[in-house]
């Protein structure tokens, strides 16, 4: 029987050694998803008849009628009222299947806390909840999954303190905080919290507004198997990918600070660093024109370069006020020093540089078709007055 999906081991019980065979089987990872009142009333057969499920998925209960799980505790009281006349159904069963090792809840019609959803699955592995507006959930309840390597959250507004994760610090592998539907995120803490986790591969954070944290904090050792990093919409976070500056000044010694960081390219593909548009004083409007002139606006963006083994950076733009144009650079800021002429990677290192150099088209980290023609020279973003003259000067030539 542990060779098949959970429907066929219950179609299978035909007498009462199959049945009692049935309850003692350890089902096979196939995903048993609950999206109508069929498939509840199937799951609430297998809470006795085939309690060790393995993984399974609750999301909306999809039917003519209205359908909910019962409110929780301190429900919302709107919601509760709303939903007052809609068909109920026990949430209460899934304590039953205590040898869950992956929990998916999507969209499922919750009200309130729901302490029956945290307290029962010693095994959990994965735990993903999205999409539940109406759920109330603390980082705190993850505490009983002494198993948990994967969270995953998303839609579902979240309260606490990320510094509550550091009871599962030696198993977590992947831990994702996502936008949320309606209202906001009450998570508070501070990035480093999760810095010397042993086993953390991915760490992605969305709108967290009150964790606070700086990327230049992040040592060689920390983070240690570290693969992938997303910080997005982080206000306290220095250095989030759509961190902005106030001063074009502040840019070098921050990417010196961070080189280790990027040597790691962990994050790379995600910065989208900028200049602060609504605050800094070095920000100045782009040149107005028609939309054939290809007139690039000032290079406020920055963009990382990798070179064959060497990185760098580079401010550019990538808003022309015409259309489909690549992101005009200007010259590369080098992080990494040249390699040697001897070393394996010295060719293409120069073929590379070459094609860069010539003007030709390159990629940034960001994937953005890249040259260095209109800003040539600059190696920051040239004052208003530069620009100005740069974008007449481009003018006389096209006339």
């Amino acid at each position: 029987l542990c060779n098949l999906p959970p429907q066929d081991i219950m179609r299978a019980r035909v007498c009462r050694k199959w049945r009692l065979a049935a309850r003692n089987t350890i089902v096979p990872m196939t995903g048993f998803k609950v999206d109508c009142a069929r498939q509840y009333n199937a799951m609430e057969a297998m809470a006795t008849s085939l309690p060790n499920l393995q993984q399974l998925e609750l999301n909306r209960l999809d039917s003519p009628e209205e359908h909910k799980y019962n409110d929780g505790e301190g429900p919302y009281a709107a919601e509760a009222a709303r939903t007052a006349l809609h068909i109920t159904h026990d949430i209460g069963i899934v304590s039953n299947f205590t040898k869950l090792i992956d929990l998916t809840i999507c969209g499922a019609p919750l009200n309130g806390r729901y302490p029956v959803l945290f307290n029962n699955f010693p095994l959990l592995e994965r735990i993903e909840i999205s999409n539940c507006s109406g759920l109330i959930w603390h980082l705190d309840d993850l505490a009983n999954f002494s198993s948990l390597k994967d969270f995953h959250s998303e839609g579902t507004p979240v309260e606490g303190n990320i510094n509550c994760l550091r009871v599962l610090k030696d198993t977590l592998e992947s831990i994702s905080i996502g936008e949320t539907l309606i209202g906001r995120h009450r998570i508070e803490g501070n990035l480093m919290d999760l810095a010397d986790f042993p086993c953390l591969k991915e760490l992605f954070m969305f709108t967290l507004d009150l964790v606070t944290g700086d990327i230049r904090d992040i040592g060689e050792n920390d983070f240690p198997m570290l693969e992938e990093l997303e910080i997005s919409c982080c206000a306290a976070i220095i250095g989030d990918q759509h961190f902005s500056f106030q001063r074009i000044s502040d840019v070098p010694d921050f990417m010196n600070d961070v080189h280790h960081l990027l040597k790691r390219d962990i994050m790379n593909n995600r910065c989208q660093w900028t200049l602060a548009e609504d605050t800094s004083p070095d920000w100045y409007e782009p040149e107005v024109s028609n939309e054939d002139d290809g007139i690039p606006g000032p290079p406020f963006d920055i963009g990382l370069v990798q070179v064959g083994p060497r990185l760098g950076w580079a401010w550019g733009s990538h808003e022309y006020v015409g259309d489909d144009s690549p992101f005009d650079s200007c010259e590369i800021n080098w992080l990494d020093p040249e390699p040697d002429n001897d070393s394996s990677d010295y060719e293409t290192y120069i073929q590379e540089l070459q094609t860069i150099e010539g003007g030709n088209n390159f990629f940034n980290s960001l994937n953005q078709v890249s040259q260095i023609n209109f800003y040539r020279g600059y190696r920051q973003p040239p004052t208003e007055e530069e620009y100005r003259r740069l974008c007449r000067a481009m003018d006389f030539q096209q006339s």
